[in-house]
């Protein structure tokens, strides 16, 4: 009868040896694959929007902290620290319809979006701020007309969110667009000082 005991041990012991752990990627996969299947039931277009609104959020914070420390003119600073400001608050505003509906926000950017900071990252200083501004005005653009196409949206509340921020994204893409001609005329005015 004491011996009972000792072969639960042993068998245990045996089972958890043949284990063995999940590679990190695989876990990575199997937790987006679980929250993909959590969504399942929720209705397409509202998981893509918020996913995507989330993801581009994230990406403009991040670059927008990459801004601060690495541009060298003072007026990219400021629009990274502002792209840090709003594009928080605009995830905030995100997270509480996401609650509401069940959808589950991304944690992390995706692997394009990191290869993308991770360029901008390893960009010379001296062509920094024209490869941020250049990034600012492509993310914006798209972001613009993904807002456009959901304020008809039948969820009100994204409907409700997107065209609140339409015109601060219209806002931050004139920014960028005003900012990227001023470096044009003085990259033409040095050109011309030069000859």
């Amino acid at each position: 009868m004491k011996s009972y005991p000792v072969l639960i041990l042993a068998a245990a012991a045996l089972l958890s040896c043949g284990q063995q752990k999940k590679p990190a990627q695989q876990t990575e996969k199997d937790s987006t694959q679980a929250m993909k299947e959590s969504m399942d039931h929720l209705p397409a277009p509202t998981v893509n929007f918020i996913t995507t609104a989330a993801t581009a959020n994230l990406k403009e914070i991040r670059l927008g902290q990459l801004a601060k420390k690495k541009a060298q003119d003072e007026r990219i600073r400021q629009y990274g620290a502002m792209m840090e400001k709003d594009h928080t608050v605009a995830n905030e505003q995100l997270q509480a319809i996401a609650n509401r509906t069940g959808v589950t926000m991304p944690a992390d950017l995706p692997d394009d979006a990191k290869a993308t900071e991770q360029t901008l990252t390893d960009t010379k200083k001296e062509n920094f701020d024209r490869e941020y501004i250049k990034e600012m005005i492509g993310d914006h653009k798209k972001a613009v007309l993904e807002f456009n196409n959901v304020t008809t949206s039948k969820d009100t509340a994204i409907s409700n969110f997107a065209r609140n921020m339409l015109p601060k994204l219209n806002a931050h893409l004139e920014e960028a667009n005003t900012i990227l001609e001023d470096m044009r005329k003085q990259i033409n005015k040095r050109d011309i000082s030069h000859n």
